[in-house]
């Protein structure tokens, strides 16, 4: 008989069994030490929530309630280790470069205007006016979003989100 131990990972509860669970309390223990001194600490350790949530969701299923401590071991390896975190000038696990993307969350029409926003890292109300702008005055700021509207794809998944935001990936 072994002992199960539920926890709470971005908000969802996940089984664990004990060991499994041990290995994941030192993985975000280290980190967080790790990430003492970084001001984005708080963010990148809630981002490191969100991909083990959205790993261990994948191992559950209709017969199956509980991650295995192999299955922890397997997702922590995914992750990869903290360095120090990325304002310390370290990295941070599953960082991916930028890309464009459309992204609909807030959108006013199809999302190109956030993905621009995210990609300049820049509000996307800049962006908006911009096109309003150059519109205007050169008439050619309907075509220059419908191009991209039909050039820049969607962001679907959590990765080409923080694609899309230069963030942290590591997610299924």
């Amino acid at each position: 008989m072994q002992k199960v131990i539920t926890i709470n990972l971005n908000g969802n509860g996940y089984q664990l069994d004990e060991p499994g669970y041990d290995v994941l309390r030192g993985y975000l223990d280290d980190a967080a030490g790790r990430l003492a001194g970084d001001p984005d600490r708080a963010e990148i350790l809630a981002d490191l929530e969100q991909a083990m949530a959205e790993k261990c969701r994948h191992y559950l299923g209709t017969g199956k309630t509980v991650v295995s401590t192999k299955e922890i071991e397997r997702i922590l390896s995914e992750i990869g280790p903290v360095d120090g975190g990325a304002g310390a000038g370290g990295s941070v696990p599953g960082e991916v470069p930028r890309r464009l993307y459309q992204i609909r969350e807030g959108a006013m029409i199809s999302g190109v205007c956030n993905g621009l926003g995210a990609f300049f890292n820049i509000d996307p109300t800049f962006v908006r006016i911009a096109f309003v702008l150059l519109a205007l005055f050169h008439g050619i700021g309907v075509l220059a979003y419908l191009v991209l509207m039909l050039l820049v794809p969607y962001a679907k998944t959590s990765d080409e989100l923080a694609a899309a935001q230069g963030g942290h990936a590591g997610l299924p």
